[in-house]
């Protein structure tokens, strides 16, 4: 018997204080298309295995099993924040849909392995050690974080309670899940991938080493949020077209946990609209000077994906700008109300398509990248020799529009 191409199983987009609205919830639960494979009890298969351990409470909870034939039928378990089968199920979804991201872009295998140091007489020796498979745990600690572990090789995933505040959504004293945050295990599952294929970009050589880690875990992050048409649409139908709108949360990563920790909070990191220390909106703007100035590791490699982002939002404007004229009557200002349905299809279309584009660019790069002392610099330049060795010619403009002011 044949299998299939894919396994669905349903998930969240991007948290679950999205679902606590009617109109939310119909975008907010998605579809995850994953590249079918058989799994164990976990689940567990050929690339990662969820171990749901709670040190807290000293217990396994019992293992989600996608092959049962009513949790196959349903595409797999509902979204739930109580059942932590669910959990498992969205944890093992994002992830492999990210490792397939880089599969397809580097045209290989995703091979974890575990960097060991030995030290002889003064002398540094390094083996590259061989693991079969990335552990994840969604319930490791009770603890405001989530990281991976180079040593242990696994994704340690924690949750807490809510601070008694109301912002945005964000409901007083609830409990808050990293592991169903798919924006956290984006960027925690892309610090694995990442290490394995440069492990020796984990030493602090110079300040863009471990700012590029984080820098470049929030782009995959952000960048994988534009797989779902359907959440697209609907931003860019709040929106209007704008992604620099207030009213756009494409370029927010982290929003429940962001508002559970800080008031006035707009998410854990806003790279397009963020809100002032008066709780104003205001547009994100990439500041060069800050470079010089800015060593902490998250913070500083927040100028690399603003950099991005930037591009991003150049790109975005450049393609639809036909389709706004089209629309406005030339005028390039479109009436008030809500636009079309049609051009909201389009204008997302775009948006989705550029993204994808930057995502197999931007893991492309990290083969054209110096395996030690990597700066920021490098990595643009990497990005585009990738580009030129896949698009010679350059025919939709992108780098071009991306990199050229």
């Amino acid at each position: 018997m044949t299998k299939p191409a894919f396994r669905k199983l349903k998930g969240y987009a991007f948290d679950p204080s999205f679902a606590s609205t009617i109109d939310r919830r119909r975008t907010n639960e998605v579809i995850y298309k994953v590249r079918w494979e058989d799994t164990a009890p976990g689940p567990s298969g050929e690339y990662v295995e969820v171990i749901d351990y709670d040190p807290t409470r000293e217990c396994f909870y019992d293992p989600v099993n996608l092959e049962e034939n009513y949790v196959l039928a349903d595409y797999g378990m509902l979204p739930s924040e109580g059942d932590p089968r669910f959990h498992q199920q969205q944890v093992y979804a994002v992830a492999m849909s990210v490792i397939e991201q880089f599969e397809k872009a580097l045209g290989r295998k995703i091979i974890f392995s575990r960097l060991i140091e030995k030290g002889d007489e003064g002398r540094t020796e390094y083996h590259h050690e061989f693991v079969e498979k990335l552990r994840i745990y969604p319930h490791a600690m009770r603890q405001q974080n989530a990281f991976y572990s180079p040593d242990k090789v696994a994704l340690l995933f924690g949750y807490f309670q809510a601070q008694g505040w109301w912002t945005g959504n964000n409901i007083p004293g609830s409990a808050i899940f990293t592991c169903l945050s798919p924006d956290i295990v984006a960027h925690e599952i892309t610090h694995a991938i990442l290490d394995s294929i440069h492990p020796y970009l984990r030493k602090d050589t110079n300040p863009d080493m471990p700012a590029f880690h984080e820098g470049f875990a929030d782009i995959i992050a952000l960048l994988q949020r534009f797989t779902f048409t359907s959440v697209v649409e609907e931003q860019i139908r709040l929106s209007r077209g704008d992604l620099l709108s207030p009213l756009n949360l494409l370029g927010d990563l982290a929003i429940q946990f962001g508002q559970s920790v800080s008031e006035n909070r707009r998410a854990l990191r806003s790279f397009l609209v963020e809100n002032d220390k008066d709780g104003k909106i205001k547009l994100v703007q990439p500041d060069p000077n800050k470079y010089h100035t800015e060593t902490e590791p998250h913070t500083r490699g927040g100028l690399l994906v603003a950099a991005v982002f930037d591009a991003f939002t150049r790109l975005y404007k450049f393609k639809v700008a036909d389709l706004i004229r089209l629309a406005s009557n030339g005028s390039g200002i479109l009436a008030q109300g809500e636009i079309d349905p049609d051009l909201v299809k389009r204008l997302s279309q775009e948006a989705c398509d550029i993204a994808n584009k930057l995502m197999l660019i931007c893991i492309r790069a990290l083969d054209y990248c110096p395996p030690v002392d990597l700066t920021f610099g490098d990595f643009l330049r990497a990005m585009i020799t990738a580009d030129v060795e896949h698009n010679p010619d350059d025919e939709g403009g992108l780098r071009f529009v991306s990199f050229l002011r």
